[in-house]
């Protein structure tokens, strides 16, 4: 049994750590001196976590911690609805170490870690959307995976086809003469090809219409949340997709204290390591949500192609960075980056995004 060496000035009531498993969840519950008062195991079910929950809230006040993994938002829902939502923490897994990092790492220490870091205040908390938002970054990720599925169905098209000496018409599923073009390249290869392309085809219509189902889905999410109207109507390059996706991955930007708080939850900020007095600057930190990091460089695509408006401004920005023989990947993420500061200043201190400050001539 561990005790503490000193008493934090933590929660005056019962604090219980849940490390969670597809088979069985372990409980360590903390009383408010900071010693154990139970542990056990209990079954991953509804009923079993109620019933342990009605137990402990009979004898006081109780807080719940676990991991935001893979399988806790109906652990989330649940506890939210019995405790509310002041008593509920989901805990960031990738900033506890001493739990990834442990020798002696099991199940009973794993829940014991989490109940201590919450009872002294220490824990470091993972944002978990709630209500129309989580409906939002659903329908987000579900429009995502589709498309990206859609792209491995339309290059084993192409290069199936080239194998016949055919090309494929560019673009060829956006447009109903192209798509009827393609169609009769596709008939006229005879064989096992043949029926292989023609079963690609008719997927490929199926997981198009249903990308048109989600891109509406988010597209009528996003009329509820006048922050995306905002970044639809402010920023180049962000339309009701890409608004939708970057505030349904980071949520609201008024969570963040600053722009490169911000920005820096994208994973678009530069890391940097220092040892012994020398410095070296390494590559973006890819932390954060790695969907909104897409967003926010599909926007500095967007305005790549533009013709006209606020996007060509930045397209002359990144054209002059390349001039000087910059990297064309580093260059669009540092553009990316300085979208996602525009973003954070028109939200939380509602600032017109100004595109000579942001993008130079």
């Amino acid at each position: 049994m561990k005790t503490l060496l000193r008493k934090g000035k933590g929660f005056k009531g019962y604090t219980i750590g849940l490390d969670l498993h597809q088979s069985f969840i372990q409980v360590v519950v903390i009383d408010k001196n900071g010693n154990d008062a139970e542990s056990k195991r209990i079954g991953f079910k509804k009923e079993a976590l109620e019933k342990l929950l009605a137990e402990w809230k009979a004898r006081g006040e109780v807080q719940v911690v676990f991991e935001a993994c893979g399988c806790f938002l109906w652990v989330f829902d649940l506890t939210m609805r019995v405790l509310g939502r002041e008593r509920v923490h989901a805990a960031h897994a990738a900033k506890i170490g001493m739990i990834a990092n442990s020798g002696e790492k099991n199940d009973h220490n794993d829940a014991w870690w989490l109940a201590y870091l919450l009872y002294e205040r220490r824990l470091p908390e993972a944002f978990v959307a709630e209500g129309n938002l989580q409906e939002l970054r659903l329908a987000g990720r579900e429009l995502r995976a589709y498309t990206d599925l859609r792209s491995d169905l339309i290059r084993r098209v192409r290069s199936s086809l080239i194998q016949t000496g055919e090309k494929m018409p560019k673009g060829w599923h956006t447009s109903k003469l192209k798509r009827a073009t393609a169609k009769s390249l596709i008939d006229a290869v005879p064989g096992a090809r043949g029926e292989a392309l023609k079963d690609l085809y008719a997927t490929i219509e199926s997981v198009s219409a249903t990308i048109a189902k989600w891109r509406k889905k988010v597209e009528t999410l996003c009329l509820g949340f006048p922050e995306v109207r905002a970044i639809m109507q402010e920023m180049p390059g962000m339309k009701s997709i890409v608004a939708g996706l970057i505030y349904g991955e980071l949520g609201s930007p008024e969570r963040f204290d600053e722009a490169k708080a911000y920005a820096k939850a994208t994973g678009l900020t530069p890391g940097y390591r220092e040892s012994g007095g020398k410095g070296q600057a390494v590559g973006i930190s890819r932390q954060g949500s790695r969907l909104s990091r897409w967003a926010f460089t599909r926007a500095v695509l967007a305005c790549l192609r533009c013709r006209k408006g606020p996007g060509v401004h930045v397209k002359k920005w990144v054209a002059r960075q390349i001039a000087r023989q910059k990297i064309k990947k580093k260059v669009i993420v540092a553009a990316a980056r300085k979208l996602a500061e525009g973003v954070w200043r028109l939200i939380k201190c509602g600032e017109t995004f100004e595109l000579k400050r942001a993008f130079p001539a």
